[in-house]
């Protein structure tokens, strides 16, 4: 059995005994809780009753469906303790065992009974069932076990001779009926009456068996080194039962004998190495709802929550049989965390979940889940009315009336006799969405529901309830602004929404992130974020806002098309612009602007090779990308490293770049070149630019002047970063101690060291990311510090590396660096990769999360296919397109194909084949009359 950290949870199986239990693995503790109000995602409510913690490491566990307070927990060594959680008695029984062996798996069932399946011995049977029925009878107000209790000395069942039991499951409908799982073997279901009466499935599919409660003629199972689950028929006893359906299922779609749904691929498999490498199974959990018919969760190592719909699949009367096993299918499937693979997000993936038990089949199945953080979380299914809102809208074309300002979101119309009956489900939804529905404020589900039906709805309740509220304190978006203050005026408005309903007082640094400029970086009270995080704060902050305006809505549905009509295109310059509200797009775009700079006129080209729109990590490594051919001409072969420097040499002395001043390296051409392209993006116009000059009386930004010091220590220019701090020190005095700690090393040592200096870093930590570079430099020297600080702009911290680290050092760094921005999704990236293959890679993540598509589009159609053969590229270029002629852009899609196409050329031919023209062909009248006799007039030999 897997053993995820921090824990496992298990919800209660006692009808009308509301509790969980968590088991801490670490500590070795059990404690049971009671749910006591809400149980939705954003709220849970729940309180500790009691807790246990003497008993050993386990290895499986099981909860007494009959007795609240009795854990079976299984050890290493085979021994099963029973212990009493409800009392804080800490009390435990021993059921012990002759030959030591690991207990792999343990079920009660509801009479009392507790199988025990075991490892493989010689000469021993390996699952042992035990009547543990008289602690049913126990006091449950004294703490403890009864005194007189007599020990448990032999079990009352022994089965399986020499295997090894993976899992086991009773039945609750037939309780001596029990499936147990065999190594290397399949399933068997043994019926305790009979006891040679055992039938057997053939399967890898041996572990985490789940019994569907409400339709108990199927279970699931999994293998462990698999990603699929198998659904049996325990109806599945012989051929003679089976009907004609059945078995051609079984015959000709290699289904295996007893089994009703396979599937080979529920969950993805995980590319992160620590898991696979790891002793978990692919499959952690599975679990069906008490509930709901067919309902059944399946749980990855990753931390996928996939929720299965299964439905039996409809037999024609000729082929049904009674009594027959049944086929399955899959009617639907629910994603319950569609961030599960965000390696940002590992401390807060899924490690442990089961169904929360409902009174009422009015309310949504929902499951209560442990966290890698060790939160509790309530996840509910996607409700059936939730495309019921999208089946109600008018199919028409895309909203088109932005600048006359027309109808969006408009719902059907309905005559006042069926308003009611067509909207009644949505209101129920909303009336259920939020009420207790545990502990003594339990909410009257069934009354709620027949209060809400007897009211009457309109569709102006429908627009006004559920698809925003324009009569809210939201500001009015100034139609003659730019799409950019637009945006930038939506998410002030939201930022300070999210400050005020704060009841705490507490500001959440991650809403504080939304920057107009990397010059006003914000501060946490914890330390400066990391540019990354800041970055997708800012994109995610309207994209999790409630209850929005319908004109704040049009406006984040369109901003692809706005940005479009605002001539976000090919321009660097127009392009920056355009996309002011967001600095890290607009540093992109300064960036690629400087790397056409660069490119203009064959600057980065010398025979054979074309260094255009390469990156730091790129030139270094020598990566021409997955299509080199396209960077070197005709038939040339891939040049060596001699060559390379030689050539990048020369590059850089006709660009007049300035020499290389730092550590010893084999390549100091390359080193050159990568310092200058580490710089490319950060403009004249840059605030931080010009702070040294900047007169002292007028009061910059602190964070400015802290800018323009660290880049300039980044050089090694420590006497212009004191001159920069004392001149702002005039207006800013807290930065006077900083110049001279910076002037007491200058004074022993021109460059940087490590020597040691009694300066505070924690304090520097809580103010900017450039102060904390500065007081990292001064306190300790190490360069690896900085260029690990991911609160830098990572351009900042590619400077440091490649001027400071090392030849192997700097190829380990950049390697890595690359990675994680493919990772993450990180655009900042673009500096490491340039427009390259990689580059690729990291739009793919960023287009995921966020669909911005059309940025990705313009920047790669700078490079593909020209340089670039991916199919990624072209199918953002399909996309794009097909959204601009959706919306009636045609000026704006044409223009993008015909420059698109100038991008392309290589050797002054395009590499993108011209659409081809649509030219509507105009019948002449009576030509077909004409044709006719003409047809006619020709001789009937010469016709053949």
């Amino acid at each position: 059995m897997d053993r995820p950290e921090p824990g496992l949870i298990k919800w209660s199986q006692i009808p009308g005994f509301d509790s969980f239990i968590h088991i801490n693995l670490q500590h070795r503790v059990v404690q049971l809780y009671e749910p006591t109000g809400l149980a939705q995602r954003n709220r849970f409510d729940y309180t500790r009753l009691s807790k246990h913690d003497d008993f050993p490491t386990l290895t499986t566990y099981d909860w007494s469906p009959t007795v609240p307070g009795l854990l079976a927990v299984g050890t290493q060594t085979g021994v099963v303790n029973l212990l009493r959680m409800d009392d804080n008695s800490n009390a435990y029984i021993e059921l012990n065992l002759k030959m030591t062996r690991t207990c792999q798996a343990v079920a009660f069932n509801t009479e009392g009974l507790l199988a025990v399946g075991l490892d493989r011995v010689r000469m021993d049977q390996c699952l042992h069932i035990w009547d543990v029925n008289r602690l049913s009878t126990m006091n449950t107000t004294a703490k403890g076990f009864p005194k007189d209790l007599h020990a448990f000395s032999d079990p009352a069942y022994r089965l399986e001779h020499s295997v090894s039991v993976s899992s086991v499951k009773f039945f609750e409908d037939n309780p001596k009926t029990l499936v147990v799982g065999i190594k290397a073997q399949g399933l068997h279901i043994h019926d305790l009456r009979e006891p040679g009466a055992v039938v057997t499935f053939q399967t890898k599919c041996n572990n985490n068996l789940a019994i569907d409660y409400a339709d108990q003629n199927y279970f699931a199972s999994s293998a462990l080194d698999q990603p699929g689950i198998m659904i049996w028929d325990r109806r599945a006893t012989s051929r003679p039962v089976a009907s004609p359906s059945y078995l051609g299922a079984v015959d000709e779609d290699d289904l295996p004998w007893g089994g009703a749904l396979r599937l080979d691929r529920v969950v993805e498999m995980d590319d992160d190495s620590s898991l696979s490498e790891s002793k978990h199974s692919i499959v952690r959990s599975l679990r069906y709802c008490r509930d709901r018919r067919g309902l059944l969760a399946v749980l990855s190592r990753s931390g996928q929550l996939k929720v299965l719909e299964t439905n039996k699949e409809i037999t024609h009367r000729d082929m049904a049989l009674e009594g027959s096993p049944e086929l399955l299918g899959v009617h639907k499937s629910h994603d319950m965390d569609v961030q599960y693979g965000d390696s940002g997000r590992k401390n807060d993936r899924i490690v442990s979940f089961d169904w929360v038990t409902l009174d009422s089949p009015v309310l949504q199945p929902r499951l209560l889940v442990l966290r890698a953080n060790g939160t509790f979380e309530i996840l509910e299914q996607p409700s059936y009315t939730s495309d019921y809102l999208y089946k109600l809208t008018p199919w028409q074309p895309p909203h088109r009336g932005l600048e006359e300002g027309g109808p969006y979101h408009e719902i059907m119309e309905f005559e006042p006799s069926q308003s009611s009956d067509m909207l009644g489900p949505l209101f129920v939804e909303e009336a259920l969405s939020d009420i207790p529905i545990f502990g003594p404020n339990k909410a009257d589900v069934q009354s709620i529901v027949d209060q809400t039906l007897q009211s009457k709805f309109s569709v102006a309740d429908l627009n006004s309830r559920l698809t925003g509220n324009d009569n809210s304190s939201s500001s009015p978006i100034d139609k003659s602004k730019s799409t950019a203050e637009k945006m930038r005026a939506l998410r002030t408005e939201l930022k300070e929404k999210a400050r005020k309903a704060d009841t705490n007082g507490a500001e959440n640094p991650i809403m504080e992130e939304s920057v107009s400029s990397l010059a006003q970086l914000s501060l946490s009270t914890e330390g400066p974020v990391s540019c990354r995080h800041m970055h997708e704060s800012l994109l995610s902050l309207p994209l999790k806002a409630q209850d929005l305006s319908t004109e704040a809505q049009c406006l984040l549905d369109h901003v692809m098309l706005l940005r479009a009509k605002e001539k976000y295109l090919f321009d660097c310059n127009v392009n920056r612009v355009v996309v002011a509200d967001d600095p890290w797009l607009r540093y992109m775009w300064d960036w690629i602007s400087d790397a056409e700079d660069a490119a203009a006129d064959g600057g980065m080209k010398l025979s054979p090779l074309d260094l255009s729109y390469m990156g730091v990590c790129t030139i270094w490594c020598d990566d021409l990308g997955r299509k080199p051919s396209s960077r070197l001409p005709e038939a040339s072969p891939i040049p060596e490293t001699t060559l390379w420097e030689k050539c990048i040499g020369s590059i850089c002395k006709k660009r007049r770049l300035p020499k290389y001043e730092g550590i010893h390296t084999k390549k100091p051409f390359h080193r050159q070149l990568c310092l200058d392209i580490c710089e490319w993006g950060d403009t004249a116009a840059h605030e931080a630019r010009g702070a040294a000059t900047h007169d002292p009386s007028q009061d910059y930004p602190t964070t400015a002047h802290t800018m323009a010091a660290a880049r300039a220590l980044f050089k090694g220019n420590t006497q212009e970063a004191i001159g920069i701090l004392k001149t702002a020190s005039v207006t800013h005095p807290e930065l006077l101690f900083v110049s001279l700690a910076l002037q007491l090393i200058g004074k022993s040592n021109h460059h940087l060291n490590k020597e040691q200096l009694d300066f505070d870093e924690a304090v520097a930590s809580k103010t900017d990311p450039y102060l904390r570079a500065i007081s990292s430099l001064i306190a300790t020297g190490d360069w690896f510090a900085i260029a690990n600080q991911k609160s830098l702009p990572l351009s900042d911290r590619a400077y440091v590396a490649v001027r400071n680290f090392s030849d192997e050092q700097l190829t380990k760094w950049l390697n890595e660096q690359v990675s994680m921005a493919v990772s993450t999704g990180d655009i900042e990236g673009i500096v490491l990769t340039g427009i390259t293959d990689s580059l690729v890679d990291i739009f793919a993540k960023y287009v995921e999360k966020f669909n911005d598509f059309q940025t990705a589009t313009l920047v790669m159609s700078i490079c593909a296919p020209r340089y670039i053969d991916d199919y990624r590229c072209l199918a953002w270029r399909n996309a794009y397109r097909t959204y601009l002629q959706r919306h009636k852009a045609f000026l704006q899609r044409t223009k993008f194909e015909v420059e698109s196409t100038k991008k392309s050329k290589r050797g002054g031919r395009p590499t993108i084949k011209p659409p081809s023209r649509q030219i509507a062909l105009r019948e002449e009248p009576g030509r077909d009359r004409r044709l006719a006799r003409l047809i006619h007039a020709i001789p009937l030999w010469r016709r053949a």
